[in-house]
């Protein structure tokens, strides 16, 4: 979704109302997770939920740390 198409955009301010990024390519939105995460991406981005399950996988696939022990 183009942001000037968004309910929460403001054109006049011509951002975000809710602070969010819309990465338009999936490169950008990995970055963008990696140095933000996943919740600073909009959530009407076509890539956040392809993120979003891959760190799920990826955290799950993660063995027990002694700490949680």
């Amino acid at each position: 979704m183009y942001c000037r198409d968004c309910p929460r955009y403001d054109a006049e301010a011509r951002k975000c109302r809710d602070g969010k990024v819309n990465p338009q390519k999936y490169e950008l939105a990995v970055d963008v997770a990696n140095v933000l995460g996943v919740r600073a991406i909009c959530t009407y981005n076509d890539f956040r939920e392809r993120l979003v399950l891959s760190r799920r996988r990826q955290t799950e696939a993660e063995p027990p740390t002694e700490a949680s022990e």
